[in-house]
């Protein structure tokens, strides 16, 4: 399984009401921004040139990577087998903290797609996420 860290920008981060999906399951966490997204709802992302969303950068342990993954999917009511829900996309993008740039997922609108470099990695997660 693709094990990307994830992008919490809104209930998921350490403190807020969901984030019992991630307590536990987590190395470490990285204060991060994600350039090119804009926050347009409280708890709503979409992409925007020449805007930053503040967030938390989870380090997802590799033993319950994939539960972890998929209790967050169900909280943001993705169907299984799909990384496109009514609410969201669990997309991959490119987040800056300062220990450098990673990849992560985050959960974004729907029409929020990868950069085409990326692509790559999502289909390969698609593919896993059929073979389920």
């Amino acid at each position: 399984m693709l094990q990307l860290p994830l992008f919490a920008f809104g209930t998921l981060r350490r403190g807020e009401c969901n984030h019992g999906c991630l307590a536990g399951a987590f190395d470490r966490v990285l204060p991060a921004r994600l350039p090119g997204f804009a926050q347009v709802a409280p708890l709503m992302i979409a992409r925007e040139a020449a805007s930053l969303v503040d967030g938390e950068l989870f380090c997802l342990t590799p033993a319950t990577y994939e539960t972890t993954l998929s209790a967050c999917d169900r909280l943001e009511e993705l169907p299984t087998g799909n990384l496109i829900g009514h609410e969201y996309r669990r997309t991959a993008v490119r987040v800056q903290t300062d220990s450098g740039e990673f990849i992560a997922w985050v959960y974004a609108s729907p029409d929020a797609e990868c950069d085409a470099d990326l692509l790559p990695l999502i289909t390969a997660e698609l593919q896993r996420i059929e073979n389920l």
